[in-house]
């Protein structure tokens, strides 16, 4: 075969390639529309550039409509597979001892400690506002009394104990208590209220759980029950307020020509080269018939 004939085919492979190789180009470029003596240059920008707000929208509207409908997302949430790695990641939290998922709440451990501090003071308040109420006086006026007259019941120190004489040694007793509870009783209520704190941090909601003989099974279903019905609510919530399309359509529109390009190339890359390969061959064929005819 002379060069003469392989001449044409060889022409045509060029040109074909060439051409398409253009084509593909001119999807992204000129980036901006290009203007010569005041008149707009046909096919600038170029085809996508031109097009992104159509592109956006049309985009926005297949994901939101045909690719990614609720009932996809609610299927994907709901899935075995999902709901089993979500329980699994609270129980695991729920393993965890109560300081270390508490301390997560707070920024360190100054503000932890003071958490703590806030928490004790608390309780101690309730448990003195609860001994407040009791009247202590009175209270042991009478059982101190009955417990003395069982005491000494069928002796003849019983023919001596009146009540009046029984009231005059212990009602002096209950004043001095109630006056000793009023001015220490925090102290000391504070500091079992804090030492219970120490013991409860150190376990977890499982630990409690278990010495109530609440098995881990159960509050699986429990937490497995609770996902279902917050994600049924939430994805239906979320979706009703969400525009999916609309949030689609101005990512696109935000993004960069240049940034739009290298999406679409990650994605299309191979096919478009593809297709300016394809010109080469077209226009290799196309010189051969040529040359043959």
């Amino acid at each position: 075969m002379t060069l003469q004939n392989l001449s044409g085919p060889i022409i045509g492979a060029v040109i074909g390639y060439c051409t398409n190789y253009i084509a593909v180009k001119m999807l992204f470029y000129p980036r901006n529309e290009v203007k010569v003596w005041g008149h707009k240059v046909p096919f600038t920008p170029g085809a996508i550039p031109k097009g992104k707000p159509r592109l956006a929208k049309t985009a926005g509207s297949i994901i939101a409509n045909t690719l990614l409908t609720e009932e996809d997302i609610r299927q994907k949430v709901l899935s075995p597979e999902t709901e089993d790695a979500v329980v699994d990641k609270i129980m695991i939290e729920l393993s965890k001892k109560i300081y270390v998922s508490a301390g997560r709440v707070c920024s360190n451990y100054e503000e932890y400690g003071n958490l703590k501090t806030n928490l004790s003071d608390a309780f101690t308040d309730q448990i003195m506002v609860s001994i407040g109420k009791i009247d202590l006086k009175n209270t042991i006026a009478t059982e101190a009394g009955r417990i003395i007259k069982e005491k000494v019941n069928g002796t003849m120190l019983a023919m001596f104990l009146s009540d009046e004489m029984l009231d005059s040694f212990i009602q002096p007793v209950g004043v001095e208590l109630e006056n000793y509870i009023a001015e220490n009783g925090r102290d000391f209520v504070q500091k079992e209220v804090n030492e219970k704190i120490m013991v409860f941090e150190q376990k977890s909601i499982l630990d409690l759980c278990e010495e109530m003989n609440v098995e881990d099974e159960r509050i699986r279903n429990a937490v497995r029950s609770m996902y279902r019905s917050a994600s049924e609510n939430a994805v239906t919530g979320v979706l009703k307020n969400v525009d999916i399309s609309a949030m689609i359509e101005d990512k696109i529109n935000d993004m960069k020509t240049e940034e739009l390009e290298k999406v679409v190339l990650t994605v299309l890359k191979k096919e478009l080269d593809t297709i300016v390969n394809l010109g080469a061959l077209i226009g290799f064929i196309l010189g051969s018939l040529n040359t043959v005819l």
